[in-house]
């Protein structure tokens, strides 16, 4: 690999791109609107195809005034053009600004102002329509340690959408633009140098205003060839990409396609006027790809485990042979975890539905799948252990925007659940401190947080590493396991320390639950807000002779299935730790009610500070 060699990106891609024309690069789903979703057929596009859409459009953002260091924004969701006007803007030597498509128009005139975005690139429609309304309003900033909150209105210098989009004197249509006829050589490629910022990606937002991470081109090209020797990927890999290019999770495993050689596989666009995602479709999408690598969050496979658990309650002999496949699995799990042998029943339905298990596996993954990295995220160990034992390797990694972005992962054959794996590569240094804290230090390390020098100067100290936030532990053959959040660790009122996320990952491993917040900082004792599964929830009411009824926190019955889960979690925990009370919450947390984070986090602080009313109720009057 020559990543360590090239000056910077689009260096690296046209390099690629002249050395493998026909490679192709990726495939997309395509249907026919008459015929509808069902007809579906991959369309592929080589380097050849891609190349001098990627020259074109360069060249016409040069003309628009694009210069060195100028911010362009792209407001998208996962899709080939995401990836052509990226490395078009880097090529014109500007600065790209990732913006999730899920967020409100507010949020959006945030990340625009705070980076000071020139010219933005829109999907279709609906995002068109959060931009303009952004140039023509006022809205509100949030104030940060070095800024006090203010009003703003947005002013840009052009527009670019994807998607066939209404009139305006802003807005011009991508595909008139990569049919534009460029020159590499009037690009100056050259002059782009690895230390150059090439792209800000914004922190999630759990704690606060998000914060611009500045990642220069020598990072993503660093982590590229850490990736490569950690194993990731081979030249002849695909992965199928749906997360969010917005993430540096999903842009990593984008690079890797555009740089590497690796095919990616773009999920379908139904819909040319909003950017609202098909959940059945990009399912579809996942098994019809059949990917060697699939790219995860921990959210979508608890959902996945969930979808497979649920399928007892198909009616006949489907339902009984799940029950039986799934009889097997809990006993593998438990096997694996070292918590006891497989009892003979157990073993004999095992045995007995090996080929079930090789087909959910296909059904979920396809055909190819080699392994699912999971990222972006803590994934719960039982998550984990559950698709071990259905012979699914998922590997959890680990890494953070501020390290762009891989920094550990486990190994095929080597994959030890619990951790996250031992770094990619040798110049990832890794350290823990004093206190417990994870630290990093190398040359995927981002230069640090735009317009926000005191967060940068508490995160990034004089020695050059990286202060992460996460609280872990180092095995003695190096394999690093997250313990919990330092700034999230709970302090009670009896002063012992308590690290949420381990009792809520504990809560979560029953499919009752779908979020779980652990509350109790400066109280006695301590508490949870829960929201819960309405498919498992009705199935147990109705063994209990009671009808499904919402909302679900007034139900009695409904109570009592929750409190004796807490009741099971209780004796796994200190005496300090146990939960002693709890709230249902009755609508989900969720992107659009905006409890979590584009990459399905939940926003800690805000679920509190949103229930700050009924968590202080808790507290009062107990005496258990």
């Amino acid at each position: 690999m020559f990543f360590d060699q090239s000056t910077s990106i689009p260096a690296a891609f046209f390099q690629f791109a002249k050395q493998n024309p026909q490679k192709v690069l990726f495939s997309q789903a395509i249907f026919s609107a008459d015929e509808g979703a069902a007809a579906r057929t991959q369309k592929t596009f080589t380097f050849a195809d891609i190349e001098p859409q990627v020259i074109g459009l360069a060249s016409i953002l040069k003309k628009s005034g694009i210069t060195s260091g100028t911010r362009v924004a792209v407001i998208s969701n996962t899709r080939p053009e995401w990836l052509v006007a990226d490395l078009a803007i880097l090529a014109a030597g500007g600065v790209v600004v990732s913006v999730y498509q899920s967020l409100m128009p507010v949020d959006i005139g945030y990340l625009l102002y705070d980076s000071q975005a020139e010219f933005v690139f829109v999907e279709n429609q609906e995002q068109l329509d959060k931009v303009l309304f952004l140039t023509e309003n006022e809205f509100e900033v949030a104030a940060t340690e070095e800024r006090a909150a203010l009003k703003a209105k947005i002013s840009l210098k052009g527009i670019i959408a994807f998607e066939q989009v209404k009139d305006h004197a802003l807005v011009s249509q991508l595909s008139v633009a990569v049919t534009s006829h460029g020159v590499l050589e009037d690009l100056a490629i050259p002059q782009i140098r690895r230390d150059a910022l090439a792209t800000l990606v914004y922190t999630s937002g759990t704690s606060g205003p998000p914060k611009g991470v500045m990642q220069t081109h020598g990072n993503h090209l660093s982590n590229l060839r850490q990736a490569f020797e950690a194993g990731m990927y081979q030249p002849e890999s695909s992965i199928i990409l749906f997360l969010p290019l917005a993430h540096s999770f999903a842009r990593l495993m984008a690079y890797i396609g555009c740089l590497a050689g690796p095919t990616i596989h773009f999920p379908a666009i139904l819909d040319q006027r909003s950017s609202k995602l098909d959940q059945k479709s990009i399912t579809r999408d996942i098994g019809e790809a059949n990917a060697t690598i699939i790219p995860l969050v921990p959210r979508i496979l608890e959902k996945m485990k969930l979808g497979v658990e649920e399928r007892v309650q198909a009616p006949g002999l489907s339902g009984l042979l799940m029950k039986i496949m799934l009889c097997g699995v809990r006993g593998k799990v438990r096997m694996l975890k070292n918590e006891g042998v497989m009892s003979i029943i157990e073993t004999c339905c095992y045995t007995i539905t090996t080929k079930i298990r090789k087909l959910i596996k296909h059904k979920l993954f396809g055909i190819q799948l080699v392994n699912v990295v999971s990222g972006g995220a803590k994934l719960a160990d039982d998550i984990n252990y559950f698709f071990e034992a259905l012979e699914i390797p998922v590997l959890q990694g680990y890494g953070l925007t501020e390290t762009c972005v891989a920094t550990n992962v486990n190994r095929l054959g080597r994959n030890r659940i619990g951790t996250v794996g031992p770094v990619l590569s040798k110049d990832v240094e890794l350290r823990i401190a004093a206190d417990g804290e994870i630290l990093f230090r190398g040359p995927n390390v981002a230069l640090g947080y735009l317009n926000r020098a005191k967060a940068t100067l508490e995160a990034w100290d004089f020695e050059g590493w990286f202060h992460t936030g996460d609280v872990g532990v180092l095995s003695a053959d190096q394999y690093l396991s997250i313990t919990g959040r330092k700034k999230e660790l709970i302090v009670t009122a009896g002063g012992k320390k308590i690290a949420p996320e381990a009792i809520e990952a504990k809560l979560k491993a029953s499919s009752l639950f779908s979020q779980v917040v652990l509350v109790g900082e400066g109280k006695p004792y301590c508490c949870v807000l829960v929201t819960l599964n309405p498919s498992v929830l009705n199935e147990r009411l109705a063994g209990q002779g009671e009808q499904p009824q919402e909302p679900y926190s007034r139900s009695p019955i409904a109570q009592q299935l929750v409190q004796n889960e807490i009741d099971t979690l209780n004796k796994q925990l200190a005496s300090f730790e146990s939960v002693k009370r709890f709230l249902i919450i009755d609508a989900d947390f969720s992107i659009e009610n905006g409890f979590l984070t584009p990459t399905l986090k939940v926003k800690r602080m805000l679920v509190i500070k949103r229930f700050a009313k009924e968590i202080e109720e808790l507290y009062r009057g107990y005496a258990g």
